[in-house]
């Protein structure tokens, strides 16, 4: 008899029922309701015998929506359905999907071997709905938005515990997460997804891990060795964070030869393949991926590596999430290419083309800011995802890079119309979640908490003071600034930004109007301090010095309150 184990997943908890069905017919099952862009389920049991249940026969199912609009995706094999089994042992092959339209859903699955599939259905609802997945904002895709039409602000996090998927899970998202979202933190870089090396370094001051074997699979023999408890360790957090709409960015993606993990040279065309098609089956359905990344500092070109595997991606996920390699020289990226989606970047080859030399300023803002802008291509939204001054993590004893620096660099990336990552936690294996190397969210005993709330004052400004998503960069219209350390986010006409590190002055170029809803704010403290009502008349254009002269602006001088801090003008009529 084939058991048919159906799991309408609501709010992503799983309802489980029984089924009996005979193997030489089809089977029909009625769902559950699931909630619009979070995660329907079901598991089935074929009890048939494989030598290898990972690969000698696919599950394959036709999703229809309740437009009409059919979507066709794959199932996967996952051993007894809690993390136990093998190639050999289990019988649970589980469907996942992401609905994306409210009202029925109707789906019928098949066996590539010819085992007798089934059909189904479920009801999306409104209710519980999650934000959905971020595409670059279609108004202005500078920025990234929920669907590609809610723009938000990206606040992200570095979270580096490899190894803390085995520790207590209670434990983490109390301790780990919670204190993230308390302070509105939308977004995580994280190193557990996909997890494939470093799995020493999780969070000492808490109860130890249940386990350390945590490699994905055994190098070069991904179709074979996959190791099931290991998935539902990453879903679980996945799972819990994307119930929160918090959005995941992998840092060490699919290519674990450069942390000492399973190298993707190591595996065939038919493993990758493989590969690519079981991640994208068990984590696409999630709507809180943000995006593939294949690892970190890649050239973008290369066929072999982190190319192909773009190609892969974009053939088997159906979803469309947005797609990435991480350059550390951007200024001669690959973006440009259809394959790629959005930018990861870091702030390398920016000051100079040799890396030795150009390690002098990696704590400089100024790289953070030109890398960020030179990032971009049109359509393709950018992420700092390594910023050395962002991250207390590695590079700050690196670099020497102070919490002014840091600061400075955030404003860089931002006033570039980029979003980025920041960590406050001090070591690279050594982790804590609390004291003065830990995260800088609990107590008063890490330096960092200052760092913390300059990233709160900086997404304050952003989502309170102006409306940043209808803002590009705009540093064309300063002049008689220091190009290094004076930049200006804009939509003309409508809202400037300029941010003056130390209190740099600068003359700002607006276009003809009345501007009277004016502030400085201190990007330490958040502390405002008005400024003068400005009025430009069409007549005043013919006044402007011919050497500074923008057409159809006037400049108008700003000199910051004082040099102790950085400062941030908003001019808003």
């Amino acid at each position: 008899m084939n058991r048919i184990l159906c799991t309408g997943v609501s709010y992503s908890v799983l309802l489980w029922a029984v089924v009996g069905g005979l193997a030489s017919s089809p089977t029909s099952v009625w769902a559950d309701e699931v909630s619009l862009y979070r995660v329907f389920e079901i598991a089935i049991e074929n009890e048939k015998s494989y030598n290898n249940k990972f690969t000698d026969t696919e599950l394959r199912c036709k999703y229809v929506s309740p437009s009409g609009r059919e979507v066709n995706f794959i199932g996967f094999f996952d051993g007894d359905g809690q993390g136990g089994g093998d190639r050999r042992n289990g019988s649970i092959w589980k469907l996942r999907f992401m609905p994306d339209e409210s009202g029925e859903w109707r789906y019928h699955w098949t066996w590539s071997d010819g085992t007798p599939g089934g059909e189904g259905s479920f009801r999306c609802v409104t209710r519980g709905a999650g934000k959905g997945m971020l595409r670059a904002y279609e108004k202005n895709p500078r920025w990234f938005a929920y669907n590609g039409t809610e723009p938000v602000w990206i606040k992200s996090y570095y979270e580096t515990g490899h190894g803390s998927i085995a520790q207590p899970f209670d434990w983490v998202t109390a301790n780990v997460y919670q204190p993230l979202l308390d302070r509105g933190y939308n977004h995580l870089q994280v190193n557990w997804l996909l997890s494939l090396c470093c799995f020493g370094q999780y969070y000492l001051d808490g109860p130890p891990p249940s386990t350390q074997n945590l490699a994905l699979y055994q190098e070069g023999k991904a179709s074979s060795t996959m190791q099931l408890h290991v998935w539902h360790l990453m879903e679980q957090h996945l799972g819990w964070l994307n119930d929160r709409d918090v959005h995941v960015h992998m840092f060490l993606g699919f290519e674990g030869r450069k942390n000492d993990g399973p190298s993707w040279d190591k595996l065939s065309d038919e493993e990758k393949d493989f590969y690519v098609r079981y991640t994208v089956a068990r984590l696409a359905p999630y709507a809180n991926l943000t995006g593939w990344n294949f690892v970190w500092e890649d050239p973008g070109h290369r066929e072999s590596h982190e190319l192909g595997w773009a190609r892969l991606v974009q053939k088997h996920d159906v979803f469309n999430h947005l797609r990435t390699y991480e350059d550390e020289h951007p200024r001669n990226n690959e973006y440009q290419r259809p394959e790629y989606t959005f930018a990861a970047i870091e702030n390398h080859r920016i000051a100079a083309p040799e890396k030795p030399i150009d390690r002098l300023y990696h704590k400089t803002a100024w790289t953070h800011h030109l890398a960020c802008l030179v990032g971009y291509v049109p359509g393709k939204p950018v992420y700092m995802s390594e910023g050395n001054a962002l991250w207390r993590r590695y590079w700050h004893e690196r670099t020497g890079a102070t919490q002014n620096d840091l600061r400075q660099a955030a404003w860089g990336c931002a006033t570039a119309g980029a979003s980025f990552c920041w960590n406050g936690h001090a070591k690279e294996y050594e982790l804590a979640v609390r004291g003065p190397e830990g995260m800088p969210f609990h107590g008063n005993d890490n330096p960092y908490i200052e760092s913390a709330r300059y990233i709160d004052i900086l997404s304050e400004v952003l989502t309170a003071e102006v409306e940043f998503y209808k803002m590009e960069p705009a540093d064309y219209l300063l002049t008689r600034q220091d190009p290094f350390r004076v930049w200006c986010l804009a939509e003309a006409g409508r809202q400037y930004l300029v941010f003056a590190a130390d209190g740099e002055p600068f003359r700002v170029h607006l276009t003809p109007g009345k501007y009277k809803n004016n502030v400085w704010i201190d990007a330490k403290t958040g502390q405002q301090k008005p400024f003068e009502e400005v009025s430009i008349a069409e007549s005043d254009l013919a006044t402007e010095q011919p050497d500074e002269r923008l057409d159809g602006t006037k400049g108008v001088q700003a000199q910051p309150p004082d040099s102790n801090t950085d400062w941030v003008l908003i001019l808003r009529p």
